[in-house]
């Protein structure tokens, strides 16, 4: 059995004498999509910021590829993963999306980044129109399925995405279904992603896993049968 690309044990974490969370054992595998559901505050992006190395545990343990993450460089650990936070930023100089998509797509990918693009475009089915428009005048929705687009082409080891159905209207959750789908099962990058309407995404999810207050309280393989 290959190595899990993440393993947690005994792993707490807590803030102001108060336990945020508090997981005995779990792993991750290669090229599988995991999906926390829960209630809010049940530590699920606690747990997503643990794994950027933006939280530090304060007991357990927590490996990356079999090497404890805590001595695993930043810079070295960063070209692994992409983290996409809730939290939407805007630009601060506008410009055209496909100006703006490139741009970003080309400082993580410098060889064949037009390539890469172009492909991303026709995956996750952006317009024309939406590229030529303003970054910073396209609507909310808009500029978050470009950001999910820029963060699944980066084509990292290990992609986390928070609140992953965030502005998403009922067509653009069966697309990305079938984009995340293919790169967990196809390209073999794995996905770890937050949500609290899981049913949306079984077609792409490998394992369900509900939090309630810091832990694990359920977790649920999927089975996909290829048609």
């Amino acid at each position: 059995m290959k190595k899990p690309i993440f393993s947690l044990k005994n792993l707490e974490l807590a803030k102001n004498n108060h336990k945020i969370l508090s997981i005995n054992k779990f792993d991750f595998h290669r090229g599988a999509m995991y999906l926390f559901s829960g209630s809010i505050g049940c530590g699920k992006s606690s747990l997503m910021k643990v794994l950027i190395k933006d939280f530090s545990i304060d007991s357990g343990l927590l490996l990356y590829e079999g090497d404890d993450l805590n001595k695993i460089s930043s810079s070295k650990y960063q070209k692994d993963i992409y983290f996409l936070d809730r939290n939407d930023k805007r630009p601060w100089l506008g410009g055209s999306v496909e100006k703006f998509m490139i741009k970003q797509i080309k400082s993580k990918i410098s060889n064949d980044y037009k390539k890469v693009f172009k492909k991303i475009c026709s995956s996750m089915k952006i317009s024309d129109y939406l590229l030529k428009s303003d970054i910073n005048k396209v609507s909310d929705g808009e500029f978050r399925w470009i950001q999910l687009s820029i963060a699944i082409a980066y084509d990292t080891k290990v992609l986390i995405i928070d609140y992953l159905e965030k502005f998403l209207d009922s067509n653009r959750r069966i697309i990305l279904n079938r984009v995340l789908k293919r790169k967990s099962s196809h390209d073999g990058v794995t996905i770890i992603t937050t949500s609290y309407t899981p049913e949306s995404f079984k077609m792409s999810t490998s394992v369900f896993i509900k939090m309630d207050k810091g832990r694990i309280t359920q977790v649920r393989s999927v089975s996909h049968k290829s048609k």
